[in-house]
């Protein structure tokens, strides 16, 4: 039986290709998104401690100046904080994008995997009947020589007889 050769193999490598590729920017996307949501739970931290500074020392009576001077630092913290949070927003469209295109180049292998199987699964079929033509055709023609072997003999038999 000849080897299987699927005629869109070269096909198949470069949509696999294409499939870690997007795999891949998304798991970048992904990491970045983590990343970025430290840096949020760091600036949660961070507000707090500073929220917490900024009580006690109101509550010790601190002079008016340290006061100011730590609550303008919780101000800017709740900036920060604003500014990671939406910096892991910006982050959400583009990663599903990122996971539209992965499922669509996976859509795309997947699809030409169905047609390599069947093709397989077709020559394999192909090659089964192939050799079930030649061993009928191997089984027909030694009938024939049996067949033929046995008239000669009898043939022979017969003329001998006579």
């Amino acid at each position: 039986m000849k080897r299987f050769v699927f005629r869109l193999e070269s096909v198949l490598r470069v949509r696999r290709f294409e499939l870690d590729r997007t795999v891949g920017d998304l798991a970048r996307l992904e990491a970045e998104r983590r990343r970025r949501e430290d840096l949020v739970r760091g600036e949660v931290t961070r507000l707090a401690q500073g929220q917490a500074y900024l009580a006690a020392e109101a509550e010790q009576g601190a002079d008016g100046e340290r006061v100011q001077l730590r609550s303008d630092a919780v101000t800017s913290g709740r900036y920060r904080l604003a500014r990671a949070e939406r910096s892991v927003e910006d982050l959400l469209a583009p990663i599903s994008e990122a996971r539209r295109r992965v499922e669509h180049a996976q859509a795309r292998v997947r699809s030409l995997e169905r047609l390599k199987e069947n093709a397989a699964e077709a020559h394999h079929r192909e090659g089964i009947a192939a050799e079930q033509a030649e061993l009928e055709e191997l089984a027909i023609s030694r009938i024939a020589v049996e067949r033929a072997t046995a008239q000669r003999a009898r043939a022979a038999r017969e003329g001998g007889s006579r």
